[in-house]
């Protein structure tokens, strides 16, 4: 059992299709992407579901030769991260190309690791091509698994046989509100933990990437207990990363997902940059409560201007609060958990259908529904259908003909009735004829 979500790396060389694979088992949802060049390129990773249950997905990147970054080192760099951070590994080769010296070379690495390897044998799309799949067995790795992943064919058996490997996820015995600590890196973020745990708990350096992992420390406040999660910095996608530096952003992302409230903090020496902006939108569309953490406010920030900017580069901004704080003094630091927990509240309230009608009936009766058309729209009831984050369901004659402009207004009224200030929340419209 796992106090987190467990890992399925995917190895290959490159053009066997692994980002068909990614892609198929991912079902669309959105990846980190690291396409920096080099030996290992491409690199992506996303958190999948299956058969009721959730895991990361890694692509490692294609293996293949170069003249700075010999085949050898490469594959040895990627089975290194399937033994340090992977529970699974899908080792993909190409069935039209058969087996390949590299992928005998990287079978044997692999099988060297003592991890559990399922071998996937892609762009099974004929009989022909299904008959070949059995020198597969060759390498030494088990059953050969036949799969098209351009087409989805054997990748639902493949996902069956590999899901009991997985590690399930364990409900941590932890009772309290977990917070990640993200940011890019060099913002203050190890900083800014010392300071709430009032000791030098993780190490603090100028010095770009110092934290490569993420560590947890348990802090209270009041009767309230908070489990910081001090993440690694992520750096932009467009930038050459380490491999280390990859992974450990993988392991960042990999602790946002089990937090409650996602701490992002901006650096206040300059102003709110795309990645900053894509953090937000990331931990934002992952349901996380947020608070925005402007770091070095010693620096005599101009704090209207910086909140204008941080709402320019992410709109969603301006229902999320912003906090000035410096971890260097400690100033503004004691607000920091207090509103954590406020906001954790706030992303976890339960409201009876009874109350969620009353806000419905109100906000329509402020502003009643337009008539599309000529055609009467009319909202029936609306109920709440889940928690952290609160998702409603709103009954109405044509969810189709609701404009953009009232589908906002709904949002932002329920939002502001419900004073959900840094919590995202779903509004699913549905029909109902009477």
């Amino acid at each position: 059992m796992a106090d987190r979500l467990p890992t399925l790396a995917v190895v290959g060389r490159v053009n066997v299709g692994k980002s068909s694979l990614f892609n198929k088992i991912c079902g669309g949802r959105g990846a980190i992407v690291d396409n920096a060049p080099g030996v290992t390129r491409d690199r992506k990773f996303a958190v999948a579901q299956w058969g009721g249950r959730s895991f990361v997905l890694v692509d490692t990147g294609g293996l293949s030769p170069g003249k700075d970054d010999p085949f050898q080192e490469a594959i040895r760099r990627q089975v290194a991260f399937a033994v340090d951070e992977a529970d699974a590994v899908v080792f993909l080769v190409d069935a039209a190309t058969g087996i390949h010296p590299h992928d005998q070379e990287a079978a044997m690495l692999i099988r060297k690791s003592g991890l559990p390897v399922i071998l996937a044998v892609n762009k099974v799309d004929t009989a022909a091509r299904l008959d070949l799949v059995h020198e597969f067995n060759a390498l030494g790795l088990g059953k050969p698994w036949p799969v098209s992943a351009a087409h989805g064919l054997g990748v639902a058996d493949l996902l069956d046989h590999v899901l009991p490997f997985l590690p399930e996820m364990e409900i941590p015995e932890f009772v309290g509100v977990s917070i990640a600590i993200i940011g890019r890196p060099n913002v203050g973020k190890s900083s800014l933990v010392n300071r709430l745990c009032d000791a030098e708990r993780a190490i603090v350096n100028p010095e770009p990437g110092t934290t490569r992992d993420s560590t947890d420390t348990i802090v209270k406040w009041k009767e309230t207990s908070f489990r910081l999660i001090d993440t690694a910095g992520l750096r932009r996608k467009c930038r050459k990363m380490e491999d280390v530096e990859f992974y450990s952003t993988l392991r960042a992302w990999r602790s946002a997902e089990g937090a409650d409230v996602c701490v992002v903090v901006l650096d206040g020496a300059e102003y709110p940059a795309g990645q900053d902006a894509r953090i937000l939108n990331r931990v934002w569309e992952m349901g996380k409560g947020v608070l925005i953490c402007v770091n070095k406010v010693d620096l005599n920030i101009d704090r209207k201007l910086w909140i204008e900017s941080v709402i320019q580069r992410f709109p969603p901004a301006a229902e999320i609060p912003v906090m000035f704080v410096s971890a260097l003094t400690g100033t503004g630091v004691g607000r920091i958990l207090p509103e954590v927990n406020i906001i954790a509240e706030r992303r976890a309230m339960k409201l009876s259908t009874s109350k969620v009608n009353q806000l419905l009936l109100k906000v329509v009766r402020e502003v009643p529904p337009p008539s599309p058309g000529g055609k009467q729209l009319k909202f029936f009831y609306a109920t709440q259908v889940r928690q952290a984050p609160p998702s409603f369901l709103l009954f109405v004659t044509r969810p189709d003909l609701v404009p953009e402009n009232y589908r906002r207004y709904l949002e932002n009224s329920f939002r502001r009735e419900l004073k959900l200030k840094g919590v995202p929340m779903n509004l699913v419209l549905r029909k109902r004829d009477h």
